[in-house]
């Protein structure tokens, strides 16, 4: 992720900042579904739930560091039908869960991060991820789940 991926415009879309909150879930979940219309009520509930993980992800992680940033929910479409997740945390490593030796410990048990994105990548096969020591970006397309109206 580059530091500045949040100055980038957004060409054929639109990005929307939702506050390091559990009320981030449901804005998200209620922006895709008055943009995005889903091939059939399988694809919708698998793309929703996948994107409430990784927000919840986003939020959780903001919320452990005491970040008071925006979490950023981008959209685009054309070409590249996708939805971006942005968060200014730690980000991730698959080796570690922090990236910094001095930061809080998670609420949950260590043993039990991480289901959200193994859940995640399942019902959205095509998700990537980028990190940083600057954050993550999240990136779960729209192909095979539906067409951006």
């Amino acid at each position: 992720m580059t530091t500045d991926v949040l100055d980038t415009p957004v060409d054929g879309g639109f990005r929307l900042e939702l506050p390091p909150a559990l009320v981030s879930l449901s804005i998200s979940r209620s922006a895709v579904r008055r943009v995005v219309a889903f091939r059939d009520s399988d694809a919708e509930s698998s793309f929703l739930v996948a994107l409430t993980e990784i927000v919840a992800n986003a939020v959780d992680e903001h919320t452990r560091l005491g970040i008071d940033r925006a979490v950023v929910l981008e959209m685009r479409f054309g070409s590249d039908e996708l939805l971006r997740v942005i968060d200014v945390g730690e980000g991730f490593s698959a080796d570690r869960r922090s990236v910094r030796s001095d930061a809080p410990e998670p609420a949950v048990d260590p043993a039990e991060r991480g289901r959200g994105l193994a859940l995640a990548r399942a019902l959205v096969p095509g998700i990537a991820i980028e990190t940083s020591d600057t954050g993550t970006v999240v990136t779960l397309p729209f192909a095979g789940f539906g067409i951006v109206r």
